[in-house]
């Protein structure tokens, strides 16, 4: 090449000092420079080439380009390591070389661009060291088709023109750095305050979606947190939409797969190899890990960043972020490893408030089950007898009580079944837990699932927020299924699955919540007529039937009658208000002849009505008990209405005497010669049975 005059050069660099002083953009800078540097210097491309403080990657800062790169080379940042520019590191001298000569030193695998450029027809590559603060910054290239000879002179002047653009490639870097760190700060404060002000899981990620995707060229970003028991306790994935906003996304339904199914689970295996995954390292990753390979192949992902965001004994997370057709590197990941100790902490405070809220609900519950369970109205409040066919239950109850085995409890109706649920539970380990109860026969299909197993805010028209079903109320106590044979077969499958597995899934969920529950069940019916009948499952009849226990009826029972009577008089009494009364001989004898087809739940409400009308020494049974046809024999089958009717007609028969005391009181309720006087009761005893049987009328205080 032909040496310029000493004006031109000097024009050259006095051009290219006002330039940097005038021009603010570093890319119109370098293309006026370039475009002048042509004048001088004979090139056919050109590129700026800067290396980062650690030399470990080379970053193209310019170019200018006459012929197409493929693909795989246009990538912004390579690594340093093992290529032809590496040995250039230290260079203070311009570099003049022939391609063709120094491509055999080098395998195509260790220098692709020298290769690419040797294919393209280019002879000769020039490098000019860019110096700042006693290091190489980073270098001016310029690629020739043609062998130029550069003599001393010509690299002097290009040493010279370097060291003016070395100036302004640190300027720009600097001022890059700088702008970097103002919006890498921006959007820590903007994480921070989505992280510590947004409720939502999902908006908050969003945001962190958002603000990470200013500065990293990611398309997805997923968080994983496993518990120590294995499972996905968080499985948020978030996409960059055709719009170019992020929401929330679902990979594993478009793979046809749970967060339990075997591949998807391969996720907890990634998050504990935090790193960055491009190029052949994420192809090798992919090849281990099939899920890596599904999402390659569907959602076109080329690179992965997986951050750590804790590992502890009873938990691990991680951050997954990902790129759709660029290559993620250490810049991105410094940049994700900014925010990470935040949104580390951010999810341990929402796990923590999840838990507690959990706890809360559950506690809330308890409360909420147990209240009404002191409200309700219960036919007798411990086991009362000494009969044999008695002390056999009892017996069977301590044997079973102590194990965790599922008990199924079968009598008739009125026998004591969930009294005796009530022994097994307190004489197990769980006696410190709640007994839930629940009657399958009292709630509607469509209900029964919800209360068993819960549901989510939105599962369905009138959920309107979260709802903890019994199940996961129960959890670490014990759960009374009263009338099983009533539950709808729909729902014996998904109780067989709860009771093999021990989780389940609120309506609406998609995560499985584990549950330790122990199960007793009762029933007036006959399980094996259900099973052969098809209403009822038999691998769901086995296993509940466990260990079965049979609550025989009272008349087979008859030792225990006079003592159950004589308790069921002192309790209403006392509950009324009213004195003790005795039971005659003969009434006694009367009670312990009948059949009691309603069992200890009939004779309970016949001695309650008897304590209500009695107003002698004794008990007066004449009205409580109803008519036999043969007074004195036993009644056969069928002789007596059903327990229905007679709970019906007891409360008509209270109707019609508190009707008739308020009619001779004149409809006064209390004080003297009031309904509560006449009928010897009690006066917030006699309001509370008005009330109770629906009586409306004005009534004075007296």
């Amino acid at each position: 090449m032909t040496t310029p005059h000493l004006p031109e050069a000097f024009r050259l660099m006095q051009y290219i000092g006002d330039a940097i002083g005038t021009i603010r953009n570093p890319q119109e800078l370098f293309r006026t420079v370039t475009d002048k540097m042509r004048l001088i210097f004979p090139f056919d491309s050109a590129a700026i080439i800067t290396i980062d403080r650690e030399r470990r990657e080379a970053s193209v800062f310019f170019e200018m380009l006459r012929f197409e790169l493929p693909e795989h080379l246009r990538i912004q940042q390579r690594p340093l390591a093992g290529t032809w520019i590496e040995e250039h590191l230290d260079d203070r001298a311009v570099t003049v070389a022939a391609i063709a000569r120094d491509i055999p030193s080098f395998g195509e695998e260790d220098a692709p661009l020298l290769w690419t450029l040797h294919e393209l027809g280019m002879k000769q590559i020039v490098l000019s060291p860019l110096r700042s603060g006693g290091r190489v910054i980073g270098f001016l290239s310029f690629v020739s088709r043609e062998e130029e000879v550069w003599s001393e002179a010509d690299r002097s002047l290009l040493s010279g023109v370097s060291a003016s653009i070395a100036i302004a490639v640190s300027n720009a870097l600097a001022y890059d750095e700088l702008r970097q760190r103002e919006a890498e700060t921006a959007m820590q404060l903007a994480i921070n305050n989505a992280l510590f002000t947004t409720k939502d899981r999902s908006q908050m990620l969003l945001t962190v979606c958002e603000q990470i995707s200013r500065l990293v060229p990611c398309s997805f970003l997923g968080i994983r947190v496993v518990g120590s028991d294995g499972r996905f306790r968080i499985y948020d994935n978030f996409m960059r939409g055709s719009g170019s906003s992020f929401a929330p996304f679902s990979p594993l339904e478009h793979l046809e797969m749970l967060p339990d199914d075997p591949v998807a689970r391969e996720s907890i295996e990634v998050i504990s190899r935090p790193g960055i995954y491009s190029g052949e390292r994420f192809d090798e990753l992919c090849r281990e890990f099939r899920i890596l390979e599904l999402v390659r192949d569907r959602f076109g992902i080329s690179s992965i960043i997986v951050a750590s965001l804790w590992d502890a004994p009873g938990s691990r997370a991680g951050l997954i972020i990902s790129g759709v057709g660029v290559a993620l590197g250490d810049a991105e990941a410094s940049t994700v490893g900014l925010i990470v100790p935040q949104l580390a902490l951010a999810l341990q405070n929402y796990l923590a408030f999840e838990e507690i809220d959990r706890l809360r609900r559950k506690l809330e519950g308890e409360r909420t089950y147990l209240v009404e369970e002191i409200r309700a109205a219960h036919n007798f409040e411990e086991i009362v007898g000494q009969s044999a066919p008695l002390a056999e239950v009892l017996r069977r109850v301590s044997q079973v009580a102590p194990t965790d085995a599922t008990v199924l409890i079968e009598g008739e109706t009125g026998t004591g079944k969930e009294l005796v649920a009530r022994a097994i539970h307190n004489l197990s380990p769980r006696k410190e837990r709640v007994l839930v109860k629940v009657n399958c026969a009292a709630l509607p299909a469509s209900l029964i699932e919800s209360e068993l197993f819960g549901h989510e805010k939105g599962s369905f028209t009138g959920a309107t927020e979260r709802r903890i079903g019994k199940f996961e109320l129960a959890d670490g106590g014990t759960i009374f299924l009263d009338e099983i044979g009533e539950l709808p077969l729909e729902l014996q499958s998904k109780l067989l699955r709860v009771l093999q597995e021990k989780e389940l899934e609120r309506i609406g969920g998609r995560s499985v919540i584990p549950v330790d529950v122990r199960v007793i069940a009762a029933t007036n019916r006959d399980l094996e007529k259900e099973v052969a009948a098809g209403r009822f499952r038999q691998d769901l009849y086995f296993r509940l039937n466990a260990f079965p226990l049979s609550v025989p009826p009272l008349r087979e029972r008859r030792d225990d009658i006079p003592v159950l009577a004589m308790h069921f008089a002192r309790k209403f009494a006392r509950e009324f208000g009213k004195l003790e009364r005795a039971i005659r001989e003969c009434d006694m004898r009367e009670l312990v002849s009948r059949a009691w087809r309603g069992n200890i739940r009939e004779l309970s409400h016949t001695i309650e009505q008897a304590v209500i009308v009695s107003e002698g020494d004794a008990l007066d049974l004449t009205s409580a008990l109803p008519p036999r046809s043969e007074p004195g024999a036993l009644p056969e089958p069928g002789e007596f209405m059903t327990m229905r009717e007679f709970e019906a007609e007891t409360r008509n028969m209270e109707r019609k005497l508190i009707l008739d005391a308020l009619d001779r009181a004149g409809g006064k309720v209390s004080g003297q010669g009031g309904a509560a006087e006449l009928l010897k009761l009690n006066a917030k005893t006699l309001y509370s049975r008005i009330d109770k049987l629906g009586i409306r009328k004005q009534y004075g205080a007296g």
